[in-house]
């Protein structure tokens, strides 16, 4: 892979922009989550509509910024963009109004196969076919570690229970880190930030870089419980969880084994009770 394969030059310049998209592009995204966000703080929205809209803007835009930042400026990324944000629309609003609606979060991640099976551009954000097992065995079990370690440290030592409820919410909450939450993490803050940042300034700065932004990104997710314990815990293991997906990106030349990581420690995670 020409993008992540390409070593680290110390004599290189560091050149080109920070950030390797227009900021521009999340303007519209940004602009729409906001007006919902104001419209149903006014009562003129629903709560249920506040929440689609915001799940298709904000994750909607972090994919759109990691598709414009795999074409490099070539047209062609947008209707791909267009189509994940609808796929996004679709599965929040299926997830609010039906018991299994959420069985429609696996339309993004189909989706963004079948562009990556399709187009090359996908491969400069780490979207390969033909990853090695070992390599996905290797982060699956990662994340599985810091999952379980997760679940040992908060149910011991902050007496936060195991979720022992109805599996359809469990389900749900899983399907929405497939196809939303880890979905476009990974894409953006891995495959697309750190991916730049380590060519140009070499691994660690750049994995500390991408990890901070991501780190920001959960800090000001509405959905983290604001508990102290909570707060301090959720940074020290997701800088864990992100760091290794950078080693990952970094060993594997592909942002599978990132994802399997991060999949696994949210598959940890949905089942404390912390609500």
């Amino acid at each position: 892979m020409d993008a992540l394969t390409r070593p680290f030059d110390p004599e290189r310049p560091a050149h080109g922009p920070l950030v390797p998209f227009r900021l521009a592009i999340l303007v519209p995204f940004g602009g729409a989550g906001l007006l919902a966000v104001a419209a149903g703080h006014a009562g003129v929205l629903s709560l249920e509509v506040m929440r689609v809209v915001g799940v298709g803007s904000f994750h909607g835009g972090l994919l759109a910024a990691s598709l414009a930042a795999a074409w490099e400026g070539s047209p062609g990324w947008g209707p791909h963009a267009a189509g994940l944000t609808l796929s996004l629309l679709v599965a929040a609003t299926s997830c609010a109004r039906m018991p299994w609606g959420c069985l429609g979060y696996v339309l993004p991640p189909i989706l963004l196969a079948c562009v990556a099976l399709r187009r090359r551009e996908c491969r400069r954000m780490g979207l390969v076919a033909g990853t090695p097992w070992a390599a996905l065995g290797l982060g699956a079990a990662v994340g599985g570690f810091l999952g379980g370690h997760l679940l040992l440290s908060a149910s011991r030592t902050l007496g936060y229970p195991i979720r022992m409820g109805p599996p359809v919410w469990y389900l749900s909450a899983l399907l929405y880190d497939v196809g939303a939450n880890v979905l476009s993490a990974e894409c953006f803050f891995r495959g697309t930030l750190f991916n730049r940042w380590q060519r140009r300034w070499g691994f660690w700065p750049g994995a500390l870089a991408a990890t901070g932004l991501s780190i920001l990104r959960y800090l000001v997710d509405p959905a983290l419980p604001r508990v102290a314990g909570l707060m301090v815990g959720a940074v020290f293991y997701l800088a864990l969880l992100s760091l290794s997906g950078c080693a990952l990106l970094w060993y594997s030349g592909s942002l599978l084994p990132s994802l399997a990581a991060s999949l696994a420690f949210f598959g940890a995670y949905r089942t404390l009770a912390v609500r």
